[in-house]
């Protein structure tokens, strides 16, 4: 198994984790798609489109547009290409907030940033988002960056069910945001296959089922039965 998430150290995920828990805390974030002009404004920062740049500062929109086509950030400044789509520019201006508060220069840590912050993992889960278009409804993120994260969902899924069997604390501070719990966290729960003695038949269907418990966690609910079938019977990769 390998660990979550992979391109960065587990101290670079929590540090990302807290940022995020931060933000969220004193911006008072409680609801989805969450509002990153406030947020950035609650940080001091001015945005501004790149035509409204232009307009006021025929430098700063050069420059901009010399570094990048989404946006830029040029002290308490950040500008943005308003041609791009709305959701699009949510995750190129949280971007940039990741410079800041992560006080880095990696683009890397900084896409992750924002990744999470737009739409994170253990909310993904608590919400019960199973598939795309329930992560593009729910966290107003474009289809495409809602494809990436249903992708490292089941990756993080997979390492909290595979290790600990239960979230970060970090992670579950986040989920304390939104949801209450009275009781101690629960772990994940993996299917396990019960001690006993079975006969054939038992055997064959308990290794049937798991099969398909594994090929839906990879897949997604709405992978079709049938297809699962001819895997299942004929070794058929589709």
């Amino acid at each position: 198994m390998c660990p979550y998430p992979q391109d960065i150290t587990q101290l670079q995920y929590e540090e990302i984790l807290r940022a995020v828990l931060r933000i969220y805390r004193d911006c008072k974030i409680t609801t989805f798609p969450i509002n990153f002009r406030d947020i950035l404004k609650h940080y001091g920062f001015r945005v501004y489109s790149y035509s409204t740049l232009r307009e006021q500062n025929e430098e700063i929109f050069e420059l901009c547009c010399s570094y990048t086509n989404d946006s830029f950030r040029w002290k308490d400044i950040i500008g943005f290409n308003e041609k791009a789509h709305n959701r699009r520019i949510a995750f190129s201006l949280m971007h940039e907030l990741g410079h800041v508060v992560l006080k880095t220069k990696s683009e890397m840590l900084c896409d992750i940033f924002a990744s999470h912050i737009l739409a994170p993992r253990i909310l993904v889960h608590k919400f019960g988002c199973c598939n795309a278009e329930q992560i593009h409804d729910q966290f107003g993120l474009s289809y495409s960056a809602s494809n990436n994260i249903l992708s490292d969902y089941k990756a993080w899924f997979d390492h909290i069910c595979y290790t600990a069997r239960k979230p970060l604390p970090l992670e579950q501070e986040l989920e304390m945001l939104f949801f209450q719990a009275h009781a101690e966290y629960k772990p994940l729960k993996v299917p396990r296959q019960k001690k006993k003695r079975l006969t054939k038949r038992q055997r064959e269907m308990d290794e049937r089922a798991a099969f398909f418990q594994e090929q839906r966690l990879i897949y997604g609910e709405e992978y079709v039965f049938h297809i699962l079938e001819e895997q299942w019977i004929y070794g058929n990769s589709y």
